[in-house]
C-alpha cells in the first residue's frame, strides 16, 4: 500500500508540473494599432529554443495578463496546460486581449476582423524579435481558433505551424470558422484536434472532423468524457471540450505532431 501511494504521488506531481499556467515569465506590451497596446506573457526554459508556443484562450480572450501571468481565464485548456510547453524546452506565449477589447472581450467577429489580424502581426513580429531561430506555432482552443484561422486564411506565412483544438467549426449564432479555408501550400503545417465526447453546440466533434476532412488537414482524435453531462459547462473548460483528465496525453499528442513536421525546415520568415 505504502509503495502504491507513493506511486499516485509521483504521478500527481509529474501531472502538476506539466499542467500549471505559466507564472516566471516577463510581462511585454507593445503598441499594434493606433492607440491600442498588446500585452503576452512569454516564459522559456532557454534563450533559445528549438520552438516557441503561442498559445490562444477561448472565451472571450481576456487574461489580464501580469508581471504574474494569467488572472483570469486560467482554467482554460490552453491557459491551465501553459507550463508543458516550458517543461519540453519550448518557449510559451500567452496571448491577451488588446487593450481596445478588455472591458468587452474579443467576439468572433472581432477575432475575424483586420484589426485583430494586425494584432496577430505585431505579435509574431515581437516573438520572432526575440526568438530568431525558433519555430512558431500557434496553438489555439475553442473561440481562440477563431483568431488563429483569421492568420491561417490571411496571412498563413506568419508561422510555421497552426494548432487549432475544439475549433469552432459550426456556426450558431457566431460565424466561428466553419467557413475556413485553408490555402493548398500551407494545409501540411495545419492539426486540428477534437475530444471524441465534446458535445459544445458550436464546436463538437463531428463539426472538427469535417473541418478537417474539407480542408485536407491532419486531425487526430482525443477520447475523455470527464467533466461532461453538465450542459452549463458543455463549452467550458473543465469538460471533455477542455480535453479534462486526457491534458497531458493530449498535448503529447500534438507535441509529437509538431516535432514531426515543423522540425524538418528551419523558421519560416
Amino acid at each position: 500500500m505504502k509503495r502504491f501511494c507513493c506511486a499516485v504521488v509521483a504521478l500527481l506531481v509529474a501531472v502538476h508540473a506539466y499542467a500549471v499556467p505559466l507564472d516566471r515569465g516577463d510581462l511585454v506590451a507593445f503598441p499594434t494599432r493606433d492607440g491600442v497596446t498588446q500585452s503576452i506573457f512569454i516564459e522559456s526554459p532557454s534563450p533559445n529554443p528549438s520552438m516557441v508556443v503561442v498559445l490562444y484562450s477561448g472565451g472571450d480572450g481576456t487574461l489580464r495578463l501580469d508581471d504574474t501571468g494569467a488572472t483570469s481565464s486560467r482554467g482554460n485548456f490552453v491557459v491551465r496546460t501553459a507550463h508543458f510547453w516550458v517543461v519540453r524546452g519550448y518557449a510559451a506565449v500567452l496571448v491577451d486581449a488588446p487593450s481596445d477589447m478588455q472591458q468587452r472581450g474579443m467576439n468572433d467577429y472581432f477575432r475575424r476582423s483586420k484589426e485583430a489580424l494586425t494584432d496577430q502581426r505585431a505579435i509574431v513580429a515581437q516573438v520572432r524579435q526575440r526568438f530568431p531561430n525558433s519555430k512558431i506555432a500557434l496553438v489555439s482552443t475553442s473561440r481562440g481558433t477563431v483568431t488563429v484561422g483569421n492568420v491561417l486564411e490571411h496571412a498563413p506565412e506568419l508561422a510555421d505551424g497552426y494548432v487549432l483544438t475544439s475549433p469552432e467549426s459550426v456556426a450558431i449564432k457566431h460565424p466561428g470558422i466553419s467557413d475556413l479555408d485553408v490555402p493548398e501550400q500551407y494545409r501540411s503545417r495545419v492539426l486540428i484536434v477534437s475530444n471524441k465526447n465534446d458535445v459544445c453546440p458550436v464546436a463538437n466533434y463531428a463539426g472538427g472532423q469535417r473541418l478537417a476532412s474539407r480542408n485536407n488537414v491532419a486531425f487526430i482524435t482525443e477520447e475523455s468524457d470527464e467533466g461532461g453531462g453538465d450542459k452549463q459547462s458543455d463549452c467550458g473548460g473543465h469538460s471533455p471540450h477542455g480535453f479534462l483528465g486526457i491534458e497531458v496525453d493530449t498535448l503529447k499528442d500534438i507535441d509529437g505532431w509538431m516535432r514531426q513536421r515543423l522540425d524538418a525546415s528551419g523558421p519560416s520568415q
